[in-house]
């Protein structure tokens, strides 16, 4: 499954809210649950499953410490690259192989 993150300066605040002063709404929960998973960091830092967006509003300091080395996506800019993402579609195609070439041997 893909992670979408919208990053938001509500979202920013509510990550880094103390526990303490966080609403009691199951969307609250589930936002911070997932900002606290280390599964990025135990993947190694590959980024597999989480696509970061930045929302109108939001500043490349909203983006968690541990998405920063990894590709946030605007919106609305960049809506193509995030479909493709999400449907798992390249943008650009390599040109078919041709055949190999002859390689000929020639003794000295």
């Amino acid at each position: 499954y893909l992670i979408i993150i919208i990053i938001s300066p509500k979202y920013y605040e509510t990550v880094t809210t103390s526990p303490f002063d966080l609403e009691n709404d199951e969307r609250t929960f589930n936002t911070v649950y997932i900002h606290k998973q280390n599964e990025f960091i135990q993947n190694g830092s590959k980024n597999f499953r989480f696509i970061p967006i930045l929302f109108p509003g939001a500043k490349k300091c909203h983006v968690p410490n541990w998405l920063q080395n990894t590709h946030v996506y605007g919106w609305p800019r960049d809506r193509d690259d995030i479909l493709r993402r999400l449907m798992r579609v390249e943008k650009y195609n390599p040109p078919p192989i041709g055949e190999l070439p002859t390689i000929v041997s020639i003794p000295i």
